[in-house]
């Protein structure tokens, strides 16, 4: 199922990485990249935070980012990591975030 966003939200989205159902250990990650459609691009370290105590990383999306995507459609989210390592793998699968329209267009 799609998580579900409407135009001007802004919150964190949560994101655990896998590779195989299988958590991906913070110490093993150089660098994380997310887009979200095709214009909005997190990294981490940067952009995202990351949550020790649930091994989530959380994407910051502002209310500006929201209403520039399309409503009332589905938005692909794509993830890679950098390992320290030095291999570069796409980790999630194309996620989809359904957009939904909002009355107001004004950011609060």
């Amino acid at each position: 199922m799609a998580t579900k966003i409407k135009q001007g939200d802004s919150y964190k989205l949560p994101l655990k990485l896998t590779i195989g159902g299988e958590l991906i250990a913070i110490q093993d990650i150089q660098t994380v990249e997310v887009y979200i459609g095709s214009d909005i691009r997190k990294t981490y370290p940067g952009e995202i935070e990351y949550g020790a105590g649930d091994q989530m990383f959380y994407i910051p999306i502002t209310q500006d980012e929201t209403f520039s995507l399309e409503a009332n459609s589905g938005v692909s989210v794509d993830v890679r990591v950098k390992f320290t390592g030095g291999d570069v793998i796409g980790v999630y699968r194309m996620a989809t975030l359904a957009v939904y329209d909002a009355t107001s267009e004004v950011v609060l």
